[in-house]
């Protein structure tokens, strides 16, 4: 699925929806599928279930997520929040291509990079 760095600088609960709304956009979550109970996921990462919490609230905001008392967590189908994951993922790479640009990184560099992010990711 994905990893929680628990030393990382990014803060736990953000790691977290992170990593579940990637699940979501690139479609590997889908539309009305179950996501593992709060106390499930905290054991499983080994993490205060406030933390699975937060995320799980945040999800639900974004749109990407809904939840029903007492069955649990699942997907939405909103695939407008899932597409403005998307945008949001792009700009945030156009920005930082930008500034690799105006410092100087390469073509060359910039593709090899992308060539190791992708095959990490497969």
């Amino acid at each position: 699925m994905f990893e929680i760095n628990l030393l990382g600088k990014a803060p736990i609960y953000e790691q977290l929806y992170n990593g579940v709304a990637a699940l979501i956009s690139s479609g590997r979550l889908t539309a009305g599928e179950k996501l593992p109970a709060v106390r499930e996921v905290a054991k499983q990462l080994g993490i205060n279930p406030n933390t699975v919490q937060k995320s799980y609230f945040l999800l639900e905001q974004a749109g990407l997520i809904y939840s029903i008392p007492a069955k649990g967590s699942y997907v939405s189908d909103n695939a407008d929040a899932a597409k403005a994951l998307k945008t949001q993922a792009l700009k945030k790479l156009e920005d930082s291509l930008n500034a690799a640009h105006n410092s100087g990184v390469t073509l060359q560099e910039t593709e090899e990079l992308v060539r190791r992010v992708w095959s990490r990711a497969v």
